[in-house]
């Protein structure tokens, strides 16, 4: 349904720019293009209606007609847009001669009148094919009130049997169990024990919530005058969920609560709760609202009362939590070993010996199952029902699990969980999350590679004032939030980089996108013609496929089994042998996006990649050929460039006629050509090597719309022309520089005097080499929230300056000696309304000692410092007293790095770790303490130095 709606979204505003008066229209076509737009816009709105409708009660020929719809939609994009492409095409540039003009002209002329008269014809096509789905859908009808006579048994929550579990099979809930007991039996103080706590338990779907929940709840309720334990479902209805909740806490049974209004099962609820202690659990939380409803009844009656809320999503956990002193607590999946002993006992119930001969396929079983708790005692199950336990059965089933689970009976109460959380999704993020079903598993999926992805195929929704990228980084977030994906990687202001899907979801996303025709996986040359056209195209293939396919013509193959390639929108291709299995580009005529990585180092033969008029987004990687870099340059519509993994020299001077193209990302230290400042569209450049490229630097003032930048090498002469050109870049959001300066003076002069930093600079970041001292300019970004810096001279005022920035979040300073040899010692949290922001510091000095003061950075909750023991007299060792760790009053992780190459003796540093441990000791908020010593080439922890 949302698929359909999704591909409605994109066409629309097409139709509307059709209709425009550039591209020229006939009269008659302009009514048939409107004559589409209405029927559009109809069919929206009906499919707005029907999805509405619960799931299961959503007949078959509905699904029908909804998947006719959505394959049409994407017919008349492709139509409209290859028309559009043709209209827009450019003439030739600088003829030869008024002849070649004269007949470039021509030919462009005659060009655009066929591609009138195609649409033309192409909308007629349209039209009947539109009647046709309508009376089709009309014509079988009549048999809805058949199947409406026999309506399905009611539905049972397939989570039901999870509250029903004996304890003595349950395996690795006995520490979060503890944890929650703990947390909501506890408090700071008796005011805060006595006080109503909320705590919420947040996690994917399948993940245990539920049972540790309600283990925490049978432990507990003995104590409280009354309880209950209360689900709530997808779509909830709340006057049944507030009823559950009366006739557990009051023990009456009302037997027309049903007719009463919120309002009064509000009200008869508190009177209830008003003067008793109560735990309370709201199992299977999905929404805020409900959450804002359900927390009208709730009492804070100073009695000790406790609350309990489970979630998918980390918004709900947050929002239910917050308003009362409470804590939100992130359920993580089972250790391996848990999930070893969880897997076994399952299967071999009373059996002592677990067969050797199993051991490698089972390590493989619970891998995929990723330690969730739903997954392993699903697998596990299906395989003690199995008449034979041998290898080879289990081999079968570890098989299945990434593309055919939905076709085993015993596993359709699993699929049935987790597709609640995919039925919850808003419209809009189905798509772009079915999209991911295009990776394989355990693939690491870059943030801003996929939101260009979803971008480049129209899957992020167009909004009036919201950039598609900025609205596509809010989809992915909202993905993260509801468990849906997991981060693969974090940067130090906790922003998600990277994802991946876990294995039990993944293979709910390939099932559903093979049923509604969205994502056709290959692992070979068996992809046969489909019976539905082709849209989205996986090519996947694992190490072993790949040796195997080495001495195998598999593209003569593919191209044997006559496969329509001419509807597909994006082909990826994940660490496959392109010599083997590509086939001519040619073939795919409406390509939008295309990448290709992560494949063997052999030259890659892409034939025809000029012809992908419609692309978009394109990625390469491993070893390119010269002819194939030269055809980049004819992709007009291309937005997204991305050569980071691609072993090439210098990037095509043909780049430069890509006058749409806004995120360039080349390999470090290749040469840019000539000309980059006509990319003016450009919003990303990265890996800038301002030696090799040096005509770029200087024609970067022309790419007014940058948001991110990165340049490398700048010397003192590049150095110059980069600041003269910085104050055409005001919309710079990102900067990243690597310094080569040997003129210090020049430097100076440059970065005091001459440069004013964008005012909307939010990271600012130079790792490698240090610049002689801070500079004075930093101290307008009143927006940066990342700043990383070595700065040779450091003084106290510049710590002054840097604290008063007042959004900064994450700071990593490197200080080779203090900028006045008075200052050894440098006071952080002098000024307190200083560093107010700052979550995270990284500070490495050679000569400095730093000291934080009471109230300094007061949302501090991570800190790196590194120390050279070399720098201290003896008598100075004992310093490290005062680093004043207790004052950093948020503070949950140190890391403390100790320099011992030029230690006076193990002693000195033995006694200074003690001191540093006993200052965390001292902390109330009892942080966690790592410690390294730097020994020889590398740094030891102190888990290490016990090995």
């Amino acid at each position: 349904m949302e698929l359909a709606m999704a591909a409605l979204g994109s066409l629309l505003p097409k139709l509307a720019t059709l209709l425009s008066g550039e591209y020229k229209l006939q009269k008659g076509v302009r009514g048939e293009i409107r004559f589409l737009q209405a029927e559009m816009e109809s069919m929206q709105a009906a499919l707005k209606a029907v999805s509405k409708m619960p799931a299961h009660q959503i007949d078959e020929l509905e699904k029908i007609w909804v998947r006719d719809l959505k394959e049409l939609c994407y017919d008349i994009e492709d139509s409209v847009d290859t028309f559009m492409i043709r209209i827009d095409a450019p003439d030739s540039a600088k003829p030869h001669s008024f002849r070649k003009l004269f007949f470039d002209r021509t030919i462009g002329l005659v060009t655009k009148a066929r591609a009138r008269h195609h649409i033309a014809d192409d909308i007629q096509d349209i039209k009947r094919r539109i009647h046709d789905v309508a009376d089709r859908r009309e014509r079988y009808n009549k048999y809805k009130d058949v199947v409406a006579a026999h309506p399905d048994s009611s539905a049972i929550d397939p989570r039901l049997p999870t509250l029903y579990e004996d304890a003595a099979k349950l395996v690795g809930i006995d520490g979060p169990v503890e944890k929650l007991t703990n947390l909501l039996t506890q408090g700071e103080d008796v005011h805060k024990k006595r006080q109503l706590m909320v705590v919420s338990i947040v996690g994917v779907g399948g993940l245990g919530k539920t049972t540790v929940a309600n283990s925490v709840y049978q432990g507990l309720k003995r104590n409280f005058e009354c309880h209950a334990f209360v689900p709530v479902s997808l779509r909830p209805d709340l006057k049944k969920v507030l009823s559950s909740i009366l006739r557990n806490v009051s023990g009456k049974d009302y037997v027309s609560v049903e007719a009463w209004s919120h309002t009064d099962l509000i009200n008869r609820i508190r009177e209830t709760l008003e003067k008793k202690r109560y735990i309370i659990v709201i199992d299977d939380l999905w929404d805020e609202l409900s959450w804002t409803t359900i927390k009208c009844a709730l009492v804070d009656n100073s009695l000790g009362s406790r609350v309990i809320v489970t979630t998918r999503n980390s918004d709900v956990a947050k929002v239910s939590c917050s308003p009362i002193d409470g804590a939100m607590y992130e359920l993580e999946p089972l250790s391996f070993e848990n999930s070893k002993n969880l897997f076994y006992q399952r299967i071999f119930k009373e059996e002592q010996e677990i067969h050797s001969e199993l051991e490698e396929i089972s390590t493989k079983i619970l891998k995929k199952c990723g330690g969730l708790p739903l997954a392993i005692i699903t697998i596990a199950s299906m395989l003690a029902g199995l008449p034979n336990k041998t290898k080879y059965e289990w081999h079968r089933v570890c098989t299945s699990m990434g593309s055919g689970l939905e076709k085993d009976k015993s596993l359709e109460n699993m699929q049935e969980i987790l597709s609640l959380s995919y039925g919850d999704l808003p419209s809009y993020l189905k798509p772009c999350l079915l999209y991911l079903s295009m990776f394989p598993e355990d693939w690491e999926v870059r943030e801003d590679t996929l939101v260009q992805m979803w971008v480049a195929e129209g899957l992020v929704d167009e909004e009036k004032g919201e950039n598609l990228y900025e609205l596509g980084k809010r989809y992915f977030n909202e993905l993260v939030n509801r468990s849906m994906i997991q981060p693969a990687n974090v940067d130090e202001l906790g922003s998600v980089r990277a994802c991946r899907v876990h294995d039990m979801i993944l293979d709910l996303l390939i099932s559903l996108s093979a049923q509604e025709n969205f994502v056709t996986m290959s692992q070979g040359p068996q992809l046969t013609p489909q019976a539905c056209k082709i849209r989205r195209l996986s090519l996947q293939c694992d190490d072993e496929q790949r040796k195997i396919q080495e001495h195998e013509d598999d593209q003569q193959a593919m191209l044997a089994l006559g496969v329509d390639m001419s509807h597909v929108r994006s082909l990826i291709g994940c660490k496959i042998c392109f010599k083997k299995w590509m086939l001519p580009l040619s073939m795919f005529s409406v390509l939008r996006v295309l990448s290709l990585e992560k494949y063997s180092r052999k030259r890659c033969h892409l034939k025809d990649l000029g012809s992908l008029k419609h692309l978009r987004f394109l990625l390469l990687g491993g070893q390119l050929e010269t002819e194939l870099l030269g055809e980049i340059g004819k992709l007009q519509l291309l937005r997204t460039l991305d050569l980071r993994e691609a072993y090439i020299h210098e990037v095509p001077a043909s780049i430069v006629q890509l006058t749409k193209l806004e995120h360039l990302y080349v390999p470090m230290g290749v040469k840019l050509p000539d000309g980059i400042g006509n990319l003016r569209s450009l919003r990303e450049l990265s890996r800038l090597n301002a030696v090799h490229s040096p005509k770029t630097l200087d024609e970067i003032g022309n790419l007014t719309e940058l948001r991110v930048l990165s340049v490398y090498n700048l010397d003192d002469s590049g150095l110059r022309t980069f600041v003269q050109r910085m104050p055409n870049l005001g919309n710079l959001r990102s900067l990243t520089i690597e310094f080569n300066i040997n003129d210090e003076m020049s430097f100076l002069e440059c970065m005091s005097n001459r440069w004013k930093g964008p005012a909307g600079l939010q990271r600012f970041e130079s790792h490698f080499t240090f610049i002689p001292q801070l500079p004075r300019w930093f101290c307008s970004l009143s927006e940066l929230s990342y700043l990383t810096i070595a700065v040779e001279r450091l003084r106290q005022d510049d710590l002054q300056l840097l604290g008063a920035l007042p959004m900064l979040h994450f700071l990593c300073l490197r200080a080779g000696c203090a900028g006045d040899t008075n200052e050894r010692r440098f006071l952080i949290g002098a000024y307190q309304q200083h560093f107010h922001s700052l979550a995270k510091f990284v500070f490495w000095q050679d000569e400095i000692f730093t000291m934080f003061a009471q109230g300094a950075m007061p949302k501090l909750q991570s800190l790196e410092l590194y120390f050279k023991l070399r720098d201290f007299e003896a008598q100075e060792t004992a310093v490290f007293r005062d680093i004043g760790l207790e004052n950093l009053t948020s503070l949950k992780h140190a890391v403390i790095k100790l320099d011992c190459y030029d230690a006076r003796n193990i002693r000195e540093v033995e006694d200074v770790e003690a001191m540093i441990r006993d200052a965390i000791s001292m902390h109330p908020c009892h942080p966690t303490l790592e410690l390294l010593r730097f020994i020889g080439e590398s740094w030891v922890s102190e888990q290490q130095r016990a090995l």
